[in-house]
C-alpha cells in the first residue's frame, strides 16, 4: 500500500512539473489544481515547496513575465487586476507593474482603433471613455487622449 502511495505522489508532481511547464503558473494556481487531483494537504506542500526550491514556482517571475507580455495590449490597472485575481501578492504586483513607463501610446492607439469606423458623436465619446477604462487605462489618461482625439 505504501509503495502505490509513493507512486502517487511522484507521479502527481512530474504531472504539476509539466503544467507548470507547458505555461508559468502563480503558486495559486498551482494549489487550486492541486486540491482537484487530491485531498492530501501534506503532499500539496511538500510539493509545492519543492516546485518552489527548484526555481519552477516564483510568483515575481510569474509577474514580471506576465507584466512584459501584456503591456502593450492591457492598461496598467487590466494588469494589476489580473495579477491580483491569480494570487499574486500585492508587493509583487506593483514591483512589476512599475517597470510600465507610459500608456500614452497604447492609449492613443486604442482610441484610433475604436474610433476608426464611428463618428465624433457625444455618444461615441462616452462609450469610447468607458471602453478605455475597462482597458485598464488610468482615468486621467482616457480624459487626456480623448479630449486630444476630439479636438
Amino acid at each position: 500500500m505504501e509503495n502505490k502511495n509513493s507512486k502517487q505522489k511522484v507521479s502527481l508532481y512530474e504531472r504539476a512539473v509539466a503544467y507548470i511547464l507547458n505555461l508559468p503558473k502563480t503558486e495559486k494556481q498551482v494549489r487550486q489544481w492541486y486540491a482537484r487531483k487530491t485531498n492530501d494537504q501534506s503532499v500539496i506542500e511538500t510539493d509545492i515547496a519543492r516546485l518552489i526550491e527548484y526555481g519552477l514556482l516564483n510568483d515575481e517571475e510569474y509577474a514580471r513575465m506576465y507584466v512584459e507580455q501584456k503591456k502593450d495590449k492591457m492598461g496598467a490597472g487590466m494588469i494589476r487586476n489580473k495579477l491580483r485575481i491569480n494570487g499574486v501578492a500585492a508587493e509583487i504586483i506593483e514591483k512589476a507593474v512599475a517597470v510600465i513607463d507610459n500608456q500614452y501610446d497604447l492609449a492613443l492607439n486604442c482610441v484610433n482603433k475604436y474610433m476608426r469606423k464611428k463618428d465624433k458623436t457625444p455618444e461615441n465619446k462616452s462609450k469610447l471613455f468607458r471602453w478605455l477604462l475597462g482597458k485598464g487605462i488610468a482615468y486621467d489618461l482616457c480624459m487626456e487622449v480623448i479630449d486630444e482625439y476630439w479636438h
